[in-house]
């Protein structure tokens, strides 16, 4: 299966010239933990509400004032929308992240996927398998 079958298309991005608190209204507007932050059309960086939290906040700075770029993590992986699911969960694996954003054959953002996206979907060919199994052995 392919990363296209499973990422989410609507993604939550910011401009790089935004602060952690911009990043923290569009995460609540669009009821996600997490934004690509954006130059154009190029991918600069991702913010998850956990970064917000621990490098802005909790270090007690002014979210309203805090640069995105302070709090972002840069060097950032991601992967194609034609990769398979299973590529995409070893580059998650190998660098210890649990959201990739997806790009074309472009290399234009077109999605984001995350663990629990692969999982979701894993589970769901794991049901229907169980399910052949069991009709067959009855």
């Amino acid at each position: 299966m392919k990363i296209k079958d499973v990422m989410t298309s609507e993604i939550a991005c910011v401009d790089t010239k935004s602060t952690a608190a911009d990043a923290a209204a569009k995460m609540k507007n669009q009821n996600t933990g997490t934004v690509i932050v954006v130059d154009g059309n190029s991918v600069k960086g991702i913010v998850t509400d956990r970064q917000i939290t621990i490098r802005a906040v909790a270090e007690q700075k002014d979210p309203r004032n805090t640069p995105i770029s302070d709090i972002m993590t840069k060097d950032i992986v991601g992967c194609s929308e034609n990769d398979d699911i299973f590529d995409a969960l070893k580059t998650m694996g190998d660098n210890k992240v649990r959201r990739l954003p997806v790009v074309n054959d472009n290399s234009q953002l077109v999605g984001i996927v995350s663990v629990s996206d692969i999982a979701r979907e894993m589970r769901t060919g794991m049901d229907s398998m169980f399910d052949e199994i069991t009709k067959s052995s009855m």
